[in-house]
């Protein structure tokens, strides 16, 4: 997979003009009238500065081609509607779509000149309002002068945020390939959930007008009991109709979701392939960080975080005198868990990792709770606020309800499906209820412009509190820590040595750079021992030690040194040492081996470190990014390390031969 990655970079770097051209086609596409509803160039914009972070693209050029693109496909639009003012309307889809233009003419008829800025970030109107504005005969001097301006604000909003999130990527694979691998994953359910929940909701409202007619059809050629209550329910004059038929539909889909997965699990389907791939992919991306990250994330859907929403909840809804919407809800929440526990114990289905064996995981109580909660509380919200904060507030509560599943997963808490068919079960709950309220309630309550502020200010400190008084996870002391092997410096140098690995493995599998040094000391020992050669500790990571990495004269030497992984352990002692220019130096790192040495002196004991030496080049492909690589062509010398290393109390034993590798074994007296 690191392969494939890093291929793939080299690929796009090898091909910039191919990329800039691509980024000039989508700015400009996304501006033209009709096809810019189709052309995702926003995504394109922030793909292509997450290749600017990574030192594939010139940021410059990348500007200057997404203006161009912008300012030309709006300048398209505007000659357009200013050529064919008098016949576009005629024409496709304007004219099966008139509430297109009407929306565009409105917006212009409220904002002006403005229009053209705040259009360039709205997207069913980007592609509109220059069209209107060529119509309604704004002269080209005054729209170009706009129209550059939006594009100027429009370039950096876009490609600024991806060139942060590239250059994350890249610091986080000069540490470890696995942090690149939870960085994508975290950024793309994040993306894929927003876009999911975004277009479910622009199209909730047809696709419930087009239920609600079939269902009232059908309602009308049925007889008795049924027809009537069918008739009944989806009347088209019915308050709240669109929410009433919404919930039905989710009510049938969310029931259909969980009983197919009970069924494969129950059935032993291949869906628990599926659980096992998922299970063993998060295990090897499994980091230390990682662990403390998604540690913190998991307070999201915490019992704390999850109590004190439903407090405010319940308070509110006192405080309104919505009694039955009260009950509805509470009565969701203790009748869903007790459902899901009578399925735990029906099912017997164990979770992985290493939770105690009575514990049972299918369907996810844990995830149930979360959707439950943040469920109803988008319901209960959305009445009380406009679209586009209700849009935000859906959209936020769905990347919760993601995260807070993945970590549950990535801790090995409960399985793939479980987590589905916790989330489906929860799902028909808040669907029942938002279905009963709706219908004992069809008139929207009054406006509450505040709750969701409120309702984030309590989940915010919430998962403060949390974040401050928590210890890391067991997972991250679990990972550190290895059993301690006695052995003694005879045993080591004779056989010992070939227990450790010859080279440094992030990913499973993988192949990094050679372990060439074991060294017997202790690490004040080996500390001084190393400054004596030329070797300074390397820049811990800090804020301003980032900040050097954009900078534009940083030398080599200037530049924090990045820990790495071995098998999900970082570095514990990093030192560097000056190359021969400015932009190059030596680093070596050490990571604890597991063993400790009796140097046969009165039964002392030092542990044994496994060291790797490389030799980094900083590479300025684009600024503001300053990249170090690993030169694979100017290794620093490992035949030759045991003479640098030599001298000062430190002795070399002997140098041994890993698969090809020279090890040299090094070892330092106690104090």
């Amino acid at each position: 997979m690191e392969h494939a990655y890093v291929h793939l970079l080299h690929v796009l770097a090898g091909h910039p003009g191919c990329t800039l051209a691509v980024v000039f086609l989508a700015a400009f596409l996304e501006a033209v009238a009709v096809i810019g509803t189709f052309i995702p160039g926003s995504t394109a914009m922030f793909l292509a500065g997450a290749l600017v972070g990574t030192g594939s693209l010139n940021l410059g050029w990348l500007f200057a081609c997404a203006i161009a693109g912008a300012v030309g496909g709006d300048g398209l639009s505007y000659w357009l509607g200013s050529r064919y003012k008098a016949t576009i309307v005629q024409l496709w889809p304007f004219r099966t779509h008139p509430q297109v233009f009407d929306a565009g003419q409105k917006f212009f008829a409220k904002h002006g000149a403005k229009s053209i800025v705040f259009a360039r970030f709205i997207g069913p109107l980007r592609a509109i309002v220059p069209v209107v504005v060529g119509m309604l005969g704004m002269s080209p001097i005054r729209f170009y002068s706009v129209n550059v301006l939006s594009a100027l604000l429009w370039a950096p909003a876009h490609i600024l945020p991806g060139v942060v999130f590239g250059a994350s990527v890249q610091v986080a694979g000069a540490v470890s390939f696995r942090l690149v691998v939870m960085l994508m994953l975290l950024a793309g359910i994040v993306w894929l959930t927003a876009r999911v929940v975004r277009f479910a909701l622009s199209h909730a409202a047809s696709w419930a007008r087009q239920a609600r007619l079939a269902l009232y059809s059908w309602a009308r050629r049925r007889e008795g009991v049924v027809g009537r209550i069918a008739l009944r329910t989806f009347n088209p004059d019915r308050p709240a109709i669109g929410v009433i038929v919404s919930a039905s539909v989710l009510v049938v889909a969310s029931a259909w979701v969980f009983f197919g997965v009970l069924q494969d699990v129950v059935s032993g389907d291949p869906l628990l392939r599926v659980d096992a791939s998922v299970y063993h992919f998060m295990q090897s991306i499994r980091t230390p960080w990682g662990d403390i990250v998604l540690s913190d994330c998991a307070t999201l859907g915490s019992v704390a975080a999850l109590a004190a929403l439903a407090v405010t909840a319940v308070l509110w809804m006192l405080w309104e005198r919505h009694w039955r919407a009260l009950g509805y809800w509470l009565s969701a929440i203790v009748f869903s868990q007790l459902l899901v526990f009578a399925i735990q114990f029906a099912v017997h289905r164990v979770p992985p990792g290493s939770l105690p064996s009575d514990t049972y995981a299918f369907p996810s109580n844990h995830v149930a709770a979360v959707v439950i909660v943040y469920g109803f509380l988008v319901f209960f919200v959305a009445r009380r606020v406009g679209s586009l904060t209700s849009l935000i507030i859906a959209t936020t509560s769905a990347v919760i309800v993601v995260v807070v599943a993945l970590t549950g997963l990535y801790f090995g808490r409960f399985w793939f499906s479980d987590a589905i068919a916790g989330a489906a079960l929860a799902a028909v709950w808040v669907s029942i209820v938002a279905l009963t309220v709706a219908w004992q309630q069809p008139t929207a309550p009054a406006s509450r412009g505040f709750l969701p502020a409120t309702m984030l200010a309590v989940l915010c400190c919430s998962v403060v509190l949390q974040i401050m008084g928590n210890q890391p996870p067991g997972g991250v002391e679990d990972m550190r820590r290895t059993t301690l092997v006695l052995g003694t410096e005879a045993q080591w140098t004779d056989s010992l040595w070939r227990g450790l690995p010859c080279y440094r493995s992030d990913m499973d599998g993988d192949r990094q750079e050679p372990f060439s040094i074991q060294w017997s000391a202790n690490a004040a020992t080996l500390v001084s021992q190393l400054r004596v050669q030329g070797w300074v500790e390397g820049t811990d990571l800090s804020a301003h030690s980032l900040l050097s990495l954009a900078s534009p004269h940083a030398s080599a030497m200037a530049l924090p040194v990045l820990p790495r992984l071995n098998n999900g352990v970082p570095s514990s002692l990093v030192f560097v040492r000056p190359g021969a220019t400015r932009d190059e130096r030596d680093v070596l790192r050490f990571w604890p081996s597991g063993y400790v040495i009796d140097d046969g002196n009165h039964g002392r004991t030092m542990p044994l470190w496994q060291g790797s030496l490389v030799h980094e080049r900083l590479f300025r492909a684009s600024w503001p990014i300053n990249i170090l690589h690993t030169d694979a062509e100017a290794q620093a010398d490992p035949k030759g390390q045991g003479r640098w290393l030599a001298g000062s109390g430190v002795r070399v034993p002997v140098t041994k031969n890993c698969h090809g590798i020279p090890i040299t074994l090094l070892t330092s007296p106690t104090e």
